[in-house]
């Protein structure tokens, strides 16, 4: 008996002694997973065809917080012209994360192929943002991380 006690005594004392980090979740943010600069080119994003490929559209995610950021998109052709997006919220749902302003879904943020400038197709992380409040105010992004 006394060396049941011992046995059981032993191993519970070697299960509590583990690594913290397996039990805890994981460090990162969902800022901290988009964060980052994003390219594409016609292969992503056909609307691009016309566009010199030094002149294609670009977008960057800035961290402000853990679950949400700031969307900058710009765009180079025919004209440079920048936009901003403040306070754009991310929440996960199942492999996505959805990128968010007032109640609506503005683009996703997913592991997906993606095809690189000369046309080979790999895995990588895609950024897709399909915003339109009016006519004039379109913005239609398909890119992959850097």
């Amino acid at each position: 008996m006394n060396r049941q006690l011992l046995f059981f005594a032993l191993l519970g004392s070697m299960t509590a002694c583990q690594h913290e980090n397996d039990i805890q979740p994981s460090a990162s943010s969902l800022a901290c997973e988009v964060t980052g600069s994003y390219q594409t080119n016609f292969f992503l994003d056909p609307s691009c065809v016309a566009v010199p490929t030094d002149q294609m559209p670009t977008a960057e995610l800035k961290a402000e917080s853990d679950s949400t950021v700031t969307l900058l998109y710009t765009k180079f052709f025919p004209a440079k012209e920048v936009r901003q997006l403040s306070n754009v919220r991310l929440s996960r749902q199942a492999d996505v994360v959805q990128l968010r302003m007032a109640d609506s879904s503005i683009g996703s943020f997913q592991t997906d192929r993606i095809f690189t400038n000369n046309g080979m197709e790999k895995q990588g992380k895609v950024l897709r943002i399909s915003m339109q409040q009016n006519p004039q105010e379109s913005m239609f992004f398909t890119g992959y991380k850097k």
